[in-house]
């Protein structure tokens, strides 16, 4: 599964495994139970080494 770097918003810092299904959209939407949240890709693209692996930065959309 790829990795997500949640730049802002409730999942700020955070990284996810994400299944790669749910990555073929533009937005990726959390919608509870802790938190709800709507992500898109950052662009261009930008991905972070982190200690799982490198991961693509998405950011909150307000």
């Amino acid at each position: 599964m790829p990795l997500v770097f949640h730049w802002g918003g409730p999942r700020h810092g955070e990284i996810d495994d994400v299944p790669a299904e749910l990555l073929a959209s533009s937005v990726l939407v959390y919608d509870g139970p802790r938190y709800f949240g709507v992500y898109q890709r950052f662009e261009p693209v930008q991905v972070r080494d982190t200690a799982e692996g490198p991961a693509e930065v998405w950011v909150v959309r307000e």
